[in-house]
């Protein structure tokens, strides 16, 4: 999404489409829509069809979009639907960072508390979640959150920009929560010397916010499947 993300204004993939809301002229549109298949085409078990063009009329058009995209997740096994990597609400709940972000977009219909409850997370804003609760989740729940939070390879193996901003947050994360440097450096595989130089450098602006609104987010899906077992 990173290819598309300066028209990009909502998307969500699944695992038989790819619907992406692209804002500008017929060619960028185009141009984008190039760009993003020939960017999943390595990673797509088959042929990846041609794409179809669509205007967006007028506001109400964007709304049953924004409505339409943002709860299509529901349909895929595995996961719950708020926390679907391929789906852009993350983004616009700041619970993922993007380098760059998403095309800045009125979208009508999208109100947080109003997907979030269709989605069966309740209608409370979403808190990011305070140093405490960062603590008691533990190292390995922090990681696997900065990776998610900053559309990071799972693995966190590499020189990668958004995997260097994963860990990087992760890092800077659990010192503020007070997690002990020996605690994150074995989380992540370096030396205590090695975490003290990710938490000397100037975090991404947004990336410790994601990474909070992310496990905030994820409390929300436990806590709704606990209540409803």
């Amino acid at each position: 999404m990173r290819t598309a993300a300066p028209h990009l204004a909502l998307f969500c993939i699944t695992d038989v489409d790819i619907h992406l809301v692209i804002q500008s002229d017929a060619a960028r549109v185009g141009h984008t829509a190039r760009a993003v298949l020939l960017g999943l085409r390595p990673l797509s078990p088959r042929p990846l069809e041609p794409a179809q063009r669509r205007a967006v009329h007028d506001p109400d058009h964007l709304g049953w979009l924004v409505q339409h995209l943002l709860t299509l997740p529901r349909q895929q096994p595995g996961q719950h639907p708020a926390l679907w990597s391929g789906s852009a609400l993350l983004d616009l709940l700041g619970a993922r960072w993007l380098d760059p972000p998403l095309a800045s977009l009125e979208l009508p219909g999208f109100e947080p508390a109003a997907i979030l409850a269709e989605l069966g997370l309740g209608a409370d804003p979403l808190v990011p979640l305070d140093n405490r609760s960062v603590l008691l989740a533990g190292p390995g729940r922090l990681l696997r959150a900065s990776g998610a939070a900053l559309a990071a390879d799972p693995a966190l193996e590499g020189k990668a920009t958004p995997i260097v901003a994963a860990r990087q947050a992760a890092a800077v994360l659990g010192r503020k929560a007070g997690l002990p440097t020996r605690t994150i450096a074995d989380a992540l595989g370096l030396t205590t010397q090695g975490v003290r130089r990710l938490q000397l450098a100037p975090a991404p602006r947004g990336a410790i916010s994601a990474v909070r609104r992310y496990m905030a987010l994820e409390d929300r899906v436990i806590h709704a499947a606990l209540a409803a077992s």
